[in-house]
């Protein structure tokens, strides 16, 4: 009984504070990058290749906040199959479909992405066009993902 107590005493708080972050992180880092994006937007009609590198780390970072959900939800990232690493490869485009079955699998392919370098800056993603109005959807349009209606 008193393992019963225990586990539900530290899982309960364990979600709010995780629920906490995560709201947090969204109120904070999306306003931000935007912010940001909205202030380089002069450099990007004269220096292309300087915005692009910023707006890259940026949306690496705020990649990297989502990948972290699934981290401390004790979810961990394990690759089988074919090494990709010669399609990394500067100035080798390459395309990866990713058949995922839900939202909360987003974060898990985020987290494998945002272990490899240069990747994050250069990925686009394809994704229902309601996404667009979403917390995030801003976020895909400056980064100019992809929109399509299913």
């Amino acid at each position: 009984m008193s393992d019963i107590f225990t586990n539900n005493f530290i899982k309960y708080p364990k979600a709010l504070f995780r629920t906490t972050i995560m709201i947090i992180n969204n109120i904070y880092c999306i306003p931000t990058y935007v912010l940001w994006m909205t202030l380089l937007l002069p450099v990007k009609s004269y220096r292309p290749d300087i915005y692009y590198r910023i707006e890259g780390l940026f949306f690496h970072w705020i990649i990297s906040i989502v990948a972290m959900w699934s981290w401390t939800a004790g979810y961990d990232v394990v690759e089988l199959g074919d090494d990709i690493a010669p399609a990394r490869k500067e100035n080798v485009r390459t395309m990866i479909i990713a058949n995922h079955q839900s939202t909360a699998d987003v974060p898990l392919m985020m987290a494998s992405f945002n272990a490899k370098p240069n990747v994050l800056p250069n990925l686009m993603w394809i994704m229902e066009r309601l996404f667009k109005y979403t917390n995030f959807g801003i976020v895909s349009l400056i980064h100019q993902d992809f929109f399509i209606s299913s």
